[in-house]
């Protein structure tokens, strides 16, 4: 009878592992159901007319999931045919690599083409789980990255944990509206010694708007972003410092996030608000542990720098930065004039006297203007973002109409003294004085923001670092200047005169999108986000050409390129009758 329970016993163990396995057979194939060999087959199975480039990330994600699967298990050459499946018959078949090159910047496509060797090679050269699994992740992550942008799906932000500081301590008794009242009620030094001793009290700052929205009060929160801006972030240097030591497109990016933040007080959900807030501030801790050197621990990272080597890094980024636009502008002006004045020496010289006068009046004007700005209290205020902003609209109208008239005149002198004498006319005229006066703009445009940038700097300790940086950085300018003088003089006169046209426009477009932003941050427009403009990335490029990801100013400036690219098709049309003209009048005569 025991033999007989005994053999039951096993027939059902038998059966039981026979079962399981069964299960996990039709498991596994369930799974690997959803791996096919193309993305064509694959949305054929699941019958897909229409899909998002997420849908397709998630199917090269379960490529490289079942190539992973295939490398733990020993098979090596199954796990790299996958990966190259997931390659090239997915992320090109799809559309999606073509699609990150046509409308991503190129670093986007480099990167997952560089994750995809990585992967390959972890693989090929035995490389642990860990670093294949690794590998795999940063593919998936970058191919997330660039499906989201597509998409216009926002990113999940990883937010900074609200820490309790000492600054939390002293807001439970006041709420201090600027860095130098907070400063002085922790008895601390004015001048920043640590940048995360700013983020702490900004933390603050931002907490009290939280709890202010909350409560209803929607202009206390307003007020409160602001003070968070003006009385924190401007006027401790934090701004200059992201510029100088992170980058010109960095700082942007947060400016920008204060003003979503300030316009979601405008109607937006107490959730949509905390999160705009919340993003800011973790924003600022990073920028801030970048600042000072140190992790989201505290912990030192190596990349730290003395406060000397900071104070002259910045200072030499940011005149370098800001006069390079003025540079370039005043640089092809003269260049035009010396090109164009076919006269004696003196003339010459009475020819580019207003454009070197305006340049040095608008120097002028910008120490005129940081003082003036400084005894009214409106540094680092919104005023002063208003000023900068109105004068850089009155620069995009200048230099709308050089650029229109230097095209006007691109075939004029190819040609007989008809057309020649009508250049020296108009050169003779007004023509010259617009010269100056965009000569002018271009340098004050830059030029008071930069004083004010420096004043801070030259409070505080390492004084000589500020001056060293500022003369540096002047030089690099002097260097740039003669090459774009030296240089395009040696340039035919039509390619000349068209080249100096499309430089002027492309300034105006920059100087569209900057000012319309200046306006922005000095509350004059608010400022939206969508998603057919969220995917714009922040980097150093875009933000010379003052293209940022808002529809204040991507909109009016794909309006005046759509003028600039009509305007300038007349105006070469224009040109060849004239030269029709011309050519005639020399037959005849």
């Amino acid at each position: 009878m025991s033999v007989m329970y005994r053999k039951t016993g096993r027939y059902i163990a038998a059966f039981m592992l026979i079962l399981g396995l069964v299960f996990a057979a039709a498991v596994i194939t369930a799974d690997a159901e959803d791996v096919y060999p193309s993305w064509t087959e694959y949305k054929e199975a699941k019958g897909l007319s229409t899909y998002t480039w997420n849908e397709v990330t998630d199917a090269i994600e379960a490529v490289l999931e079942e190539a992973l699967a295939a490398y733990q298990a020993g098979d090596t050459d199954t796990a790299l045919s996958l990966v190259s499946s997931a390659k090239n018959a997915y992320w090109s078949e799809s559309g999606l690599k073509i699609e990150m090159q046509r409308q991503l910047p190129s670093a986007s496509k480099k990167t997952v083409e560089t994750d995809f060797t990585a992967l390959n090679s972890a693989i090929k050269n035995a490389g642990s789980i860990e670093d294949t699994t690794t590998a795999k992740d940063v593919l998936v992550a970058d191919l997330r990255l660039a499906a989201n942008k597509l998409d216009g799906v926002e990113e999940d932000i990883v937010i900074a944990e609200e820490k309790e500081t000492a600054a939390t301590a002293l807001f439970a008794e006041a709420y201090y509206a600027t860095w130098e009242e907070y400063t002085t009620a922790a008895g601390l030094p004015l001048a920043v010694g640590r940048w995360n001793d700013v983020a702490d009290a900004m933390a603050e700052v931002f907490r009290e708007a939280k709890a202010k929205y909350a409560a209803g009060d929607a202009e206390g929160a307003y007020a409160c972003v602001n003070n968070g801006y003006y009385g924190y972030y401007e006027t401790t240097g934090f701004e200059r410092n992201t510029m100088g030591f992170i980058s010109g497109a960095r700082k942007s990016e947060v400016e920008l996030q204060f003003s979503a933040a300030k316009s979601a007080t405008k109607g937006g959900t107490p959730e949509e608000f905390e999160k705009a807030v919340d993003v800011l501030r973790t924003m600022i801790r990073t920028d801030a542990n970048k600042l000072d050197g140190v992790d989201e621990n505290g912990e030192v990272t190596g990349t730290s720098r003395s406060a000397a080597a900071a104070k002259f890094l910045a200072c030499f980024t940011i005149i370098l930065r800001e006069g390079f636009e003025a540079i370039l502008v005043v640089g092809a002006i003269i260049a035009y004039l010396i090109k164009t004045t076919e006269r004696s020496a003196e003339e010459r010289k009475r020819q580019l006297r207003p454009v070197y006068t305006g340049a040095v009046l608008g120097i002028v004007f910008s120490f005129i203007s940081a003082w003036v700005l400084e005894q009214l209290k409106l540094a680092n205020s919104a005023s002063q973002e208003v000023i900068e902003g109105v004068t850089a609209l009155i620069a995009v109208v200048v230099l709308f109409w050089v650029s229109n008239w230097m095209v006007s005149k691109s075939e004029s002198e190819a040609w007989d003294a008809y057309i020649k004498s009508k250049v020296g006319e108009a050169a003779g005229k007004g023509s010259t004085v617009a010269l100056a006066f965009t000569a002018f703009l271009a340098v004050y445009r830059e030029g008071a923001e930069v004083i004010l940038f420096y004043q801070p700097m030259l409070n505080g300790e390492d004084t000589n670092m500020v001056w060293l940086g500022f003369v540096l950085g002047c030089l690099c300018l002097v260097f740039v200047y003669l090459a774009i003088r030296l240089l395009s003089v040696r340039l035919p006169l039509k390619p000349f005169f068209l080249a100096t046209s499309i430089l002027m426009s492309i300034m105006s477009i920059a100087f569209l999108g900057s000012g319309i932003k200046e306006l922005i941050e000095g509350d004059v427009i608010s400022m939206s986000s969508p998603a057919w403009v969220a995917w714009i990335p922040s980097n150093a490029l875009l933000e010379v050409l003052g293209i940022y990801p808002c529809v204040q100013t991507v909109v009016p400036q794909l309006i005046l390129l759509a003028i600039t690219i009509v305007t300038f098709v007349y105006w070469l049309k224009k040109n060849r009758q004239l030269v029709q003209e011309a050519k005639t009048a020399e037959h005849s005569g």
